[in-house]
């Protein structure tokens, strides 16, 4: 296993695979609780479609440290920046795409905000860029006392059947013991409510091309979310595809391989 060192000390599990010849790199960022080896199969493909992928555990998930856990949620884009740096630096002649899944999603997003013009293009796959149901019935307010008083206790994670449509990946899921089981109130604040601001407040400054892509039967990110930042960004290309009876996980669903080779298509047309 690789753990690389970020700018404040703290080390994070990364990988770095690479495309024969390869025609450019995708960063994927992955979701809330989860792993970045979820995302083999996704990796393998755009392997096979000569793109060199470069995947890591989000601080306080997978097999990092201080697992769930998080300070301010700025601390994930800091991280994609840093990381989209050493990719730069590596492969300064290759055109970076960033992927992100829901809350990867949200990160992703963010950093195209405070960073324009430093990546190709971004891919965002169900993302959390905005606010949640299951922060309606939240007080803020209260959360963020709660989390400045007792930001370390750990609540279960919510994340229910709505997952993904597919026989057994809900079952893997709950099975994986790199998945976070509990999750501190510090990080559902600045998840819930920290970050939801920063992207409603900033995501009419975001102009990169992107692709958005949706499950339109969602339960755990609707819709709905997608299609208002889609409607509020300012980029020149945007795309939103949105998958009929697909719910949250859509590049864990059948169709996976025809959401996978839309999103190859995508990049070909940049």
């Amino acid at each position: 296993m690789e753990f690389i060192k970020m700018r404040d000390g703290y080390e994070i599990y990364f990988r770095d695979e690479p495309a024969q010849n390869p025609k450019g790199v995708i960063t994927i960022t992955h979701g809330f609780a989860e792993h970045c080896s979820r995302y083999d199969h996704v990796s393998n493909y755009l392997i096979r479609e000569g793109y060199s992928i470069i995947r890591y555990d989000l601080r306080g998930h997978g097999r990092n440290k201080k697992r769930g856990r998080l300070n301010r949620f700025e601390d994930y884009v800091d991280d994609l920046a840093e990381i989209v740096q050493m990719v730069s630096e590596k492969y300064p002649h290759l055109p970076q795409i960033t992927l992100g899944h829901s809350m990867g999603g949200l990160i992703t997003a963010l950093y195209g905000i405070e960073h324009p013009n430093l990546v190709t293009a971004q891919i965002l796959s169900g993302p959390t860029v905005g606010k949640l149901p299951s922060a309606e019935k939240l007080q803020p307010g209260m959360m963020k006392f709660l989390s400045g008083i007792a930001g370390g206790w750990k609540l279960k994670n919510p994340v229910d059947e709505g997952l993904c449509g597919k026989e057994g990946v809900y079952e893997d899921y709950i099975n994986d013991p790199l998945v976070l089981h509990k999750v501190s109130l510090e990080l559902y604040y600045q998840f819930l409510f920290r970050a939801s601001e920063m992207i409603l407040e900033g995501a009419k400054e975001y102009n990169y091309p992107c692709l958005i892509i949706h499950g339109k039967i969602d339960p755990i990110v609707p819709v709905e979310i997608s299609r208002s930042f889609y409607n509020t960004i300012s980029s020149q290309k945007k795309d939103l595809i949105e998958y009929d009876g697909l719910y949250h996980e859509i590049l864990n669903e059948d169709k996976k391989d025809e959401i996978l080779d839309g999103i190859i298509n995508w990049i070909k047309n940049l």
